[in-house]
Order: C-alpha cells, then structure tokens, then sequence
C-alpha cells in the first residue's frame, strides 16, 4: 500500500511542477501582453515564448516519464530509479520555490511539490507488508 501512495505522490510532484513551469509562461507572456511599450512587451513575449517554453515542455514530458516509470509493471523493476526521481524532484521543488519565492502560487506549489516528493520518496524505500488474507 506504500509503493501505491508514493506512487501517487510523485505523479503529484510532477505533475505540480510541470503546472508551476507553466504558469510562468503564463505570467511572463500576460506581463509582456500588457505592457505599453511595444518594443519591452515584445521582448518580454519572446522570452515567455523562446526561454520560459522549452523549459515547461520538458517539465511536462518528464511528467510523461515519471506516468511510465510509476507503471506497476515498470515500478517493480526500477524502484531505485523511481526513488531517485522522486530525490530530483525535491530538488526541483526546493528550487522553484526559493526562486519564485516573490509570487505565492509559486511558492506553495514549490513547498507542496518538495513535500509531495520527500513523502513519496520515503514510502517508496519502505519494504511493503506482506499480504495476508
């Protein structure tokens, strides 16, 4: 039942990144979307657009990764990869969050994907007990 809650956990710590990521493309392009100076607003469109994308499209295609790696299938095979995942993506939480630490929606998603995370990766390294019926 562990293995299943840090599963979930992760997915959640992913998919919370991908959607923080995303929502800094958001911010930056409505910043530069409502900016009167042509010349700054598009500038600030080409770096939602050029720098702050790219970023969010790995986010969400680690998501996909993290979807496939949590297979119950693939878990029982890679449960120290999983475990380090879930390592990376407390780090990636502890990140975002000191660096978006100006913007509350950035800050809780960090501090929320940090603890979804951490979580997952210690009910990932506990051993499972044994079924009985």
């Amino acid at each position: 039942m562990s293995s299943q809650a840090g599963v979930a956990l992760l997915r959640l710590a992913a998919f919370a990144v991908a959607a923080i990521l995303v929502g800094v493309v958001l911010a930056v392009f409505s910043t530069g979307a409502s900016t009167p100076d042509e010349t700054i607003g598009i500038a600030t469109l080409q770096t939602a657009v050029f720098f702050f994308g790219p970023i969010a499209a790995i986010a969400t295609l680690a998501f996909i990764v993290v979807l496939a790696l949590t297979r119950p299938a693939s878990l029982a095979v890679r449960s120290r990869a999983t475990r380090f995942v879930a390592a990376a993506y407390a780090a990636v939480g502890v990140g975002l969050a000191v660096l978006l630490s100006g913007t509350w929606w950035g800050l809780l998603g960090g501090i929320g994907s940090t603890a979804a995370a951490a979580l997952s990766w210690w009910l990932l390294g506990r051993p499972e007990a044994p079924h009985t019926t």
